[in-house]
């Protein structure tokens, strides 16, 4: 049977794939046994960088690895259309009696790029030590390998289990494509490098991967070429032969590009992309819901080190690493949003087609629902510059001590209509009593200096932040210290909720748990909820027909073998 994803986070009984292809269909139709080629052999799609730019998978992790999909594959799949996790290179899974662990059955005859080799069992134990045994300082996400699998055994070519470390209801979903952090490399590319962990540079290619596109070439802040294999990929061979990412930070050079046919697919924002529309030009949406857009508060992070030589506070006892962040009072919160008049902000730059979020990661077909939180949400978040300014003096503050805040302007390849929300809400945040300091300094910059609490003013610190909206991880990332990072502020209280949330496999007993938690963020103001987005592209129709993509993956643009070609 295929594993509905929306209930998968719950499901914890022993769970069986079939062996059905990740496509838009069910037949998985090849698009080899077209009889004729496409308009063009390159698709090129322009659209901003990443965040952080890398040819290794320690680096381009989580939200940047959009970079290097094409040329990977995972062991759960996720549907083009984002509905449904289903097998990719393992054929099926089964829960493991220790009631933590997976046992996965593999694909056979799946070859690596630029001959590797086949995909084995091998590999998998091989790309788990990879993406958890670098340097921590070099690898985004080596602390979530580290708590999600202990270990990963192989008991013949074709059979793996991966070891957890404590029961995890999203564990499936945490290591298929739907959450992009366990993509499949080759044990055989990366020895034939030189013993130890010799992860690629800019200058060399990525570990070999099995892929629909293999990798090319790379130019530094400009683009990233792939090419469809000789021969037909056993899942899904792309209508395109070539294809190219084409990084364009601003968005109006975007726009020229795909007017002037040197690309035919564009993340261009909404207001532009009406006037394209216009031109001929076709907006496409992503399949699936669950991009969301929010207000990411850094600064009030447990003191949780990342590892044992890393000295975070003075006082190894703090609660907080940063005890005097502003953001750590509730009011402070509360002002933040009731400073912002989301309505303004949703026909500014969504033409109006955005749905409000009533309380971060939360819907009403996702457990722990309180249909109160929109009822409220008016009195409690809405538009009211006057609540705001009475909030803000209930923490201290005042016009002749107002409180000094940094919002984070920058591009975000996931929406391209960020960096002027951000500038936006600076606005109101200006207009309601706070002091703004704007910064539009380089993301991947900002990033490092992030990690290595060195940037200035991180303690009181907003972002505007796009990403998928799964519960389990999107607490897990921003509103906990379980997988060690500093998303977003982290509450003791609340963190215990979570603790039991993570290994609590009962449905019901789940959901309530989920109940109190998402009592507790709305009543804090935990975070700044905006809006759930549909995920678009503009594309030129005399050569794109359709682009099948579920736009709910971090990154958004994936499955881009689903690029349907006009021939």
């Amino acid at each position: 049977m295929r594993i509905r994803l929306a209930a998968l986070a719950l499901a914890t009984s022993a769970l069986v794939a079939c062996t059905s292809a990740t496509g838009p269909s069910a037949t998985g139709e090849n698009a080899s046994t077209a009889v004729s080629a496409p308009k063009v052999q390159k698709l090129v799609m322009a659209l901003p960088p990443p965040a952080v730019e890398a040819n290794n998978l320690t680096e381009a992790a989580h939200t940047s690895f959009w970079q290097v999909a094409p040329m990977y594959e995972y062991l759960v799949g996720l549907t083009a259309e984002g509905k449904e996790l289903v097998p990719q290179l393992a054929t099926e899974w089964s829960l493991e009696p220790d009631g933590k662990s997976y046992r996965f059955k593999l694909r056979h005859g799946v070859p690596f790029h630029n001959g590797f080799g086949e995909f084995t069992a091998k590999d998998v134990r091989y790309t788990w030590q990879m993406l958890s045994n670098g340097e921590p300082a070099m690898i985004q996400g080596q602390n979530t390998y580290m708590t999600l699998i202990k270990d990963a055994t192989v008991v013949n070519d074709y059979e793996v289990v991966l070891n957890a470390a404590t029961p995890d209801a999203g564990f499936l979903v945490s290591i298929s494509q739907a959450e992009n952090i366990f993509p499949q490399a080759s044990k055989n590319d990366g020895e034939s490098r030189g013993k130890g962990w010799k992860l690629p540079s800019m200058l060399e290619k990525p570990y070999a991967g099995t892929g629909p596109y293999q990798y090319v070439s790379r130019q530094q802040s400009s683009n990233l070429a792939y090419k469809r294999p000789a021969e037909a990929h056993w899942r899904q061979t792309p209508d395109f032969p070539e294809f190219e990412f084409r990084f364009a930070k601003e968005n109006s050079t975007r726009q020229a590009a795909l007017l002037a046919k040197e690309v035919q697919m564009a993340v261009i924002p909404p207001d532009l992309a009406k006037s394209m529309e216009q031109s001929g030009f076709k907006t496409v949406e992503g399949r699936a819901a669950g991009l969301h857009i929010f207000g990411r508060l850094y600064g009030a992070f447990l003191n949780t080190r990342h590892d044992p030589a890393e000295v975070l506070n003075p006082d190894p006892n703090a609660t907080y690493v940063f005890p005097n962040s502003p953001f750590l009072d509730v009011n402070v919160r509360k002002a933040l949003n009731k400073a912002i008049n989301r309505d303004a902000l949703n026909k500014a730059f969504i033409r109006g087609k955005g749905q409000p979020i009533y309380l971060e990661y939360y819907h009403p077909d996702r457990p722990g629902w309180n249909p109160d939180w929109q009822k409220n949400f008016q009195a409690s978040y809405g538009y009211d510059v006057d609540g705001a300014r009475k909030a803000l003096a209930d923490a201290g503050y005042t016009p002749a001590r107002p409180l000094d805040i940094t919002v984070e302007v920058a591009p975000n390849p996931l929406f391209s209509g960020a960096p002027d929300v951000a500038e936006a809400l600076g606005n109101y945040w200006q207009a309601a009593g706070f002091k703004v300091t704007l910064d539009t300094a380089d993301p991947t910059s900002v990033a490092a200096k992030r990690r290595a609490l060195t940037l200035p003013e991180l303690d009181r610190r907003v972002a505007v932040f796009v990403t998928s909206a799964r519960q389990l991880l999107g607490v897990g990332v921003f509103n906990s210290a379980m997988r060690l990072t500093r998303g977003g502020v982290q509450l003791p209280e609340m963190e215990e909720v979570y603790k039991q949330i993570v290994v609590t496999l009962d449905s019901k007993k789940q959901g309530d748990l989920w109940r109190k938690w998402g009592d507790m963020a709305y009543e804090r103001y935990l975070n700044i909820p905006l809006f759930w987005l549909p995920a678009e592209i503009v594309v030129d129709p005399a050569v794109v027909q359709d682009y099948v993509f579920p736009g709910s993956i971090s990154g958004t643009y994936t499955h881009v073998e689903y690029t349907k070609a006009v021939r």
